[in-house]
């Protein structure tokens, strides 16, 4: 069989070549669309770190200085922190709700602010992000980040702090010691002169710094609740459910609460948000949600025009064939037989296309790199040259070569089951 598809491939090859160019021009335009969004769907899918059902968010506003409701006892940031946690309290205790706590940070899961700093161990430097939370507040009871070397969420919330102290995620204890902990360890800034170190106290799992980029090194600060910095009017409450909890009721009720309770002096809840609202906003923003809206929608086109016109040409290509597939029938050729040839020709004509349009992208990619979003890091086989190039070419060839066969089954299987007389009348 083998043997018979390649020299009816060599017998028609000059009737072959412009699809077999055809298909080298497709094979390298469907790299390009695919490529980001296997990049982008494989980013988004990897897991958060924390969990975010349940998972709400309140945002806090402040009365306009010199309006009528304003109390100017109210306006400096003793009275607005300690309304804060007013307001928490009271979260704390409503129906419903496991957990709360406030994040005063510009920095936190999927913030749109972004820290970074660059920590040492002797000679070893490490591009790292952070985030800040108050101790004893159920910061990671309530985000539900995973604790590790054996601590406990819990027990990170509710241990007592240093001012420099910090806990880090897996990926950043691995850049520093791989398999080993780096808890008890001090590490100190690049960006300062001071000799004041970070002491990690703890391990937390690795986690998505926003929801469209791949964990990355993090480290958790301690913050003090009574720095002048802190601005309660652009903090956050986040609070998680109870398990079993209708959140669809829950919310029609609690919003009914909020606009009637949750307001000490100045401070007031002006709405409430689920995480993952959070985040498809933060999406948004970014313009993640549009680039993947985009590439979605050019990908699906494209596909529909190759299967339109690859598929079109091979049906076309196919049935030229009749009388062919005529003379086979007259000597007693199988039909099974003569669909099986024609579906290996067109699968061996998109194999070496196929292979030849993925070399050609190749040679583009060792020159430019292959597509990439956000800030790749560790050890995910999207971020491997090889690994990534091979499983984009798999799925290159598995959509190049399904298209093909689909243009050629359907004509083959009706051209196999006519009469030899009615193949060959016209000859």
């Amino acid at each position: 069989m083998i043997r018979l598809i390649l020299k009816n491939l060599w017998a028609r090859r000059r009737r072959n070549i412009w699809l077999f160019g055809e298909l080298i021009l497709v094979s390298i335009l469907t790299w390009i669309m695919v490529d980001p969004m296997v990049v982008m769907t494989y980013n988004r899918n990897l897991p958060l770190g924390y969990d975010t059902n349940g998972l709400y968010m309140l945002n806090l506003g402040t009365i306009p200085l010199q309006s009528a409701d304003d109390d100017e006892e109210e306006d400096d940031s003793i009275h607005r922190m300690n309304n804060l946690f007013r307001i928490l309290d009271d979260v704390r205790r409503y129906e419903g709700v496991q957990s709360a706590t406030p994040v005063v940070s510009f920095s936190y899961p999927n913030s749109p602010g972004t820290y970074g700093n660059t920590l040492k161990y002797d000679s070893l430097s490490v591009g790292v992000r952070g985030m800040f939370f108050l101790p004893h507040t159920c910061f990671f009871e309530t985000y539900g980040i995973k604790g590790l070397g054996g601590h406990t969420a819990r027990q990170l919330d509710e241990r007592d702090y240093e001012q420099n102290d910090i806990i880090c995620t897996q990926n950043m204890s691995d850049q520093f010691f791989p398999g080993m902990e780096l808890t008890g360890k001090k590490l100190y800034s690049s960006y300062i002169s001071d000799t004041i170190p970070y002491r990690v106290v703890g391990v937390v799992d690795n986690i998505r710094y926003r929801s469209f980029e791949q964990p990355l090194p993090v480290f958790f600060k301690v913050m003090d609740a009574d720095d002048d910095d802190n601005d309660p009017a652009d903090s956050k409450i986040v609070f998680r459910l109870q398990e079993g909890i209708s959140e669809s009721r829950f919310l029609h009720e609690f919003r009914s609460y909020m606009t009637t309770h949750l307001k000490f002096g100045n401070l007031f809840v002006r709405s409430v948000v689920s995480y993952d609202d959070h985040i498809k906003d933060m999406e948004y923003g970014y313009g993640v949600t549009n680039t993947y809206r985009m590439n979605t929608v050019l990908c699906l086109f494209f596909l529909i025009n190759l299967v339109l016109g690859v598929t079109g040409t091979f049906w076309l290509q196919t049935r030229s064939r009749c009388e062919e597939v005529g003379v086979m029938l007259s000597y007693g050729a199988n039909p099974s037989h003569i669909i099986r040839m024609l579906l290996g020709e067109g699968a061996v004509l998109a194999t070496i296309a196929v292979v030849i349009g993925c070399f050609i992208y190749l040679q583009y990619g060792l020159s430019e790199g292959l597509y990439t979003m956000g800030e790749p890091f560790g050890n995910y086989w999207i971020n491997d040259f090889t690994y990534h190039f091979v499983a984009v070419s798999v799925i290159v060839y598995i959509v190049i070569v399904a298209v093909v066969l689909l243009g050629v089954y359907i004509p083959a299987r009706k051209i196999s089951r006519i009469l030899p007389t009615e193949a060959l009348r016209d000859e």
